[in-house]
Protein backbone atom coordinates (compact mmCIF):
# COMPACT_ATOMS: atom_id res chain seq x y z
CA UNK A 1 0.00 0.00 0.00
CA UNK A 2 2.92 2.66 0.82
CA UNK A 3 4.89 1.60 -2.06
CA UNK A 4 1.48 2.53 -4.48
CA UNK A 5 1.11 5.90 -2.29
CA UNK A 6 4.78 6.53 -3.17
CA UNK A 7 4.08 6.10 -6.72
CA UNK A 8 0.87 7.86 -7.27
CA UNK A 9 3.31 10.80 -5.10
CA UNK A 10 6.27 10.76 -7.42
CA UNK A 11 4.02 10.12 -10.52
CA UNK A 12 1.54 13.43 -9.30
CA UNK A 13 4.72 15.73 -9.16
CA UNK A 14 6.50 14.12 -12.24
CA UNK A 15 3.25 15.30 -14.01
CA UNK A 16 3.16 18.68 -12.27
CA UNK A 17 6.87 19.39 -13.09
CA UNK A 18 5.99 18.12 -16.84
CA UNK A 19 2.92 20.82 -17.29
CA UNK A 20 5.33 23.41 -15.77
CA UNK A 21 7.98 22.70 -18.18
CA UNK A 22 5.64 22.37 -21.23
CA UNK A 23 4.26 25.51 -20.86
CA UNK A 24 8.42 27.31 -20.59
CA UNK A 25 10.45 28.42 -23.61
CA UNK A 26 13.93 28.17 -23.86
CA UNK A 27 15.36 31.19 -24.46
CA UNK A 28 18.72 33.12 -25.83
CA UNK A 29 19.67 36.71 -25.64
CA UNK A 30 21.48 38.50 -28.32
CA UNK A 31 22.81 41.67 -27.25
CA UNK A 32 24.31 45.05 -29.20
CA UNK A 33 26.58 47.50 -28.01
CA UNK A 34 24.31 51.26 -27.48
CA UNK A 35 25.11 54.32 -28.91
CA UNK A 36 26.56 52.31 -31.34
CA UNK A 37 24.97 55.33 -34.59
CA UNK A 38 26.62 57.81 -36.46
CA UNK A 39 26.11 60.87 -34.39
CA UNK A 40 24.98 62.54 -37.87
CA UNK A 41 22.26 60.44 -37.89
CA UNK A 42 18.64 60.62 -36.48
CA UNK A 43 18.19 58.16 -33.64
CA UNK A 44 14.20 59.09 -32.10
CA UNK A 45 15.35 60.00 -28.89
CA UNK A 46 17.54 56.40 -29.07
CA UNK A 47 14.67 54.44 -30.82
CA UNK A 48 16.90 53.29 -33.82
CA UNK A 49 19.61 52.48 -31.31
CA UNK A 50 19.28 48.69 -30.64
CA UNK A 51 19.77 47.19 -27.24
CA UNK A 52 19.07 43.06 -27.94
CA UNK A 53 17.50 40.34 -29.52
CA UNK A 54 15.71 37.47 -27.41
CA UNK A 55 14.42 34.61 -29.51
CA UNK A 56 12.62 31.12 -27.99
CA UNK A 57 10.97 28.81 -29.74
CA UNK A 58 8.02 25.73 -28.89
CA UNK A 59 7.96 22.91 -31.23
CA UNK A 60 5.74 25.13 -33.68
CA UNK A 61 6.05 28.61 -32.72
CA UNK A 62 9.18 31.11 -32.84
CA UNK A 63 9.10 34.34 -30.58
CA UNK A 64 11.65 37.36 -30.94
CA UNK A 65 11.68 39.99 -28.53
CA UNK A 66 13.08 43.06 -29.85
CA UNK A 67 14.30 46.00 -27.05
CA UNK A 68 15.20 49.48 -27.92
CA UNK A 69 17.42 52.10 -26.25
CA UNK A 70 14.48 54.71 -26.66
CA UNK A 71 10.34 54.40 -26.46
CA UNK A 72 8.45 52.90 -29.35
CA UNK A 73 5.52 55.32 -27.87
CA UNK A 74 7.50 58.12 -30.41
CA UNK A 75 5.96 56.47 -33.13
CA UNK A 76 9.05 57.00 -35.27
CA UNK A 77 11.11 54.14 -36.70
CA UNK A 78 11.24 50.87 -38.81
CA UNK A 79 11.80 47.53 -37.60
CA UNK A 80 13.51 44.45 -39.38
CA UNK A 81 14.77 40.80 -38.83
CA UNK A 82 16.48 39.16 -41.77
CA UNK A 83 17.36 35.50 -41.74
CA UNK A 84 18.93 32.82 -43.90
CA UNK A 85 18.36 29.57 -43.94
CA UNK A 86 19.92 28.56 -47.16
CA UNK A 87 19.21 28.68 -50.92
CA UNK A 88 19.58 32.12 -51.90
CA UNK A 89 22.67 34.08 -52.65
CA UNK A 90 24.67 36.80 -50.99
CA UNK A 91 23.34 39.60 -53.07
CA UNK A 92 19.52 38.80 -53.02
CA UNK A 93 18.19 41.40 -50.87
CA UNK A 94 15.51 41.56 -48.66
CA UNK A 95 11.72 41.93 -48.67
CA UNK A 96 11.75 45.47 -48.56
CA UNK A 97 13.99 46.41 -51.09
CA UNK A 98 16.44 48.73 -48.71
CA UNK A 99 19.91 48.39 -49.47
CA UNK A 100 20.27 45.46 -46.51
CA UNK A 101 22.05 42.33 -47.61
CA UNK A 102 22.94 39.06 -45.85
CA UNK A 103 26.44 36.74 -46.94
CA UNK A 104 26.09 33.81 -44.35
CA UNK A 105 27.27 30.28 -44.30
CA UNK A 106 23.81 29.67 -45.39
CA UNK A 107 23.63 32.12 -48.35
CA UNK A 108 21.79 35.14 -48.75
CA UNK A 109 18.22 36.72 -46.84
CA UNK A 110 15.48 33.97 -47.27
CA UNK A 111 13.51 35.46 -44.80
CA UNK A 112 12.20 39.41 -44.14
CA UNK A 113 10.10 40.34 -41.21
CA UNK A 114 9.38 44.16 -41.71
CA UNK A 115 7.61 46.23 -38.94
CA UNK A 116 6.96 50.03 -38.31
CA UNK A 117 5.41 51.53 -34.80
CA UNK A 118 3.96 54.93 -36.37
CA UNK A 119 0.26 54.90 -36.86
CA UNK A 120 -0.62 51.68 -34.98
CA UNK A 121 2.11 49.41 -35.90
CA UNK A 122 1.87 46.95 -38.28
CA UNK A 123 4.69 43.78 -39.45
CA UNK A 124 4.95 41.93 -43.17
CA UNK A 125 7.09 38.67 -43.49
CA UNK A 126 8.33 37.90 -46.99
CA UNK A 127 9.94 34.96 -48.21
CA UNK A 128 12.56 34.55 -51.42
CA UNK A 129 11.97 31.58 -53.41
CA UNK A 130 13.67 33.19 -56.67
CA UNK A 131 12.44 36.42 -56.08
CA UNK A 132 11.01 38.05 -53.10
CA UNK A 133 7.15 38.04 -52.38
CA UNK A 134 5.18 38.73 -49.48
CA UNK A 135 3.47 35.96 -47.08
CA UNK A 136 -0.23 36.21 -46.90
CA UNK A 137 0.07 36.58 -42.61
CA UNK A 138 1.89 39.31 -40.33
CA UNK A 139 4.37 38.68 -37.67
CA UNK A 140 2.25 38.99 -35.05
CA UNK A 141 3.86 42.02 -33.71
CA UNK A 142 3.23 43.55 -30.31
CA UNK A 143 5.30 46.38 -28.97
CA UNK A 144 5.23 48.52 -25.82
CA UNK A 145 7.23 50.76 -23.98
CA UNK A 146 10.94 49.59 -25.20
CA UNK A 147 10.18 46.58 -26.60
CA UNK A 148 8.69 44.87 -29.84
CA UNK A 149 7.32 40.92 -29.98
CA UNK A 150 6.98 39.10 -33.07
CA UNK A 151 5.31 35.71 -32.52
CA UNK A 152 5.54 33.18 -36.01
CA UNK A 153 5.15 29.87 -36.62
CA UNK A 154 8.54 28.01 -37.43
CA UNK A 155 6.49 26.93 -40.85
CA UNK A 156 6.02 30.21 -42.21
CA UNK A 157 9.87 30.50 -41.79
CA UNK A 158 10.62 27.15 -43.48
CA UNK A 159 12.05 26.08 -39.98
CA UNK A 160 11.81 22.38 -38.35
CA UNK A 161 13.08 21.72 -34.93
CA UNK A 162 17.18 20.86 -35.18
CA UNK A 163 17.71 23.25 -37.56
CA UNK A 164 19.62 26.58 -38.00
CA UNK A 165 19.58 29.70 -39.18
CA UNK A 166 21.74 32.76 -39.65
CA UNK A 167 19.53 36.24 -38.53
CA UNK A 168 20.58 39.93 -38.07
CA UNK A 169 18.01 42.54 -36.31
CA UNK A 170 18.05 46.31 -37.75
CA UNK A 171 16.60 49.42 -37.52
CA UNK A 172 15.90 52.34 -40.23
CA UNK A 173 13.93 55.28 -40.86
CA UNK A 174 10.94 56.00 -42.95
CA UNK A 175 11.96 56.56 -46.47
CA UNK A 176 12.23 53.46 -48.48
CA UNK A 177 16.02 53.84 -49.25
CA UNK A 178 16.78 53.94 -45.67
CA UNK A 179 19.56 51.58 -45.09
CA UNK A 180 20.43 49.61 -41.24
CA UNK A 181 21.14 52.65 -39.28
CA UNK A 182 21.91 50.17 -36.19
CA UNK A 183 22.52 46.68 -36.92
CA UNK A 184 22.27 43.91 -34.10
CA UNK A 185 25.23 41.74 -34.60
CA UNK A 186 27.91 44.92 -35.51
CA UNK A 187 29.01 46.60 -31.73
CA UNK A 188 30.15 49.22 -33.98
CA UNK A 189 28.44 51.45 -36.31
CA UNK A 190 26.94 49.83 -39.17
CA UNK A 191 26.43 53.01 -42.13
CA UNK A 192 27.56 56.73 -41.54
CA UNK A 193 24.65 57.90 -44.11
CA UNK A 194 20.81 56.96 -44.56
CA UNK A 195 21.03 55.07 -47.92
CA UNK A 196 24.09 53.53 -47.42
CA UNK A 197 24.62 49.86 -48.08
CA UNK A 198 25.17 46.84 -45.06
CA UNK A 199 25.89 43.35 -45.43
CA UNK A 200 25.16 41.26 -42.33
CA UNK A 201 27.80 38.03 -42.28
CA UNK A 202 31.20 38.26 -44.92
CA UNK A 203 33.51 41.13 -43.06
CA UNK A 204 30.36 41.99 -40.45
CA UNK A 205 28.94 39.74 -37.32
CA UNK A 206 26.09 37.60 -37.60
CA UNK A 207 24.25 35.80 -35.35
CA UNK A 208 23.06 32.25 -35.40
CA UNK A 209 20.36 30.59 -33.91
CA UNK A 210 19.15 26.25 -33.46
CA UNK A 211 15.55 25.83 -33.14
CA UNK A 212 15.58 23.43 -29.79
CA UNK A 213 12.81 21.21 -28.77
CA UNK A 214 11.01 22.67 -25.95
CA UNK A 215 11.57 21.23 -22.49
CA UNK A 216 8.57 19.49 -21.96
CA UNK A 217 8.93 17.24 -24.54
CA UNK A 218 12.31 16.39 -23.43
CA UNK A 219 11.17 15.85 -20.05
CA UNK A 220 8.32 13.52 -21.61
CA UNK A 221 11.30 11.21 -22.70
CA UNK A 222 12.79 10.94 -19.39
CA UNK A 223 9.27 10.59 -16.97
CA UNK A 224 7.96 8.08 -19.43
CA UNK A 225 11.76 6.30 -18.61
CA UNK A 226 10.97 6.89 -14.69
CA UNK A 227 7.38 5.37 -14.51
CA UNK A 228 8.58 2.46 -16.38
CA UNK A 229 11.24 1.94 -14.17
CA UNK A 230 8.96 2.13 -10.96
CA UNK A 231 6.21 -0.37 -12.77
CA UNK A 232 8.77 -2.73 -12.77
CA UNK A 233 9.69 -2.38 -9.24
Amino acid sequence: MHSRLHAATCAAAVAAAITTLANSEPSVIFTDATGDIDPGLATGNGTLDLVSLEISNTTSDIVFKLTVNGNLSTDWGKFMIGISNGGAASNNGNGWNRPINMDSPNGGMTRWIGSWVDGGGGSQVWSFAGGWSQDPGNAGLVFNGSELTYTLSLASLGLNVGDTFFFDAYSSGGGGGDGAIDALANPNISVNSWSSNYTSGGSNPIFSYTVVPAPGVIALAGVAGLLRRRRTR
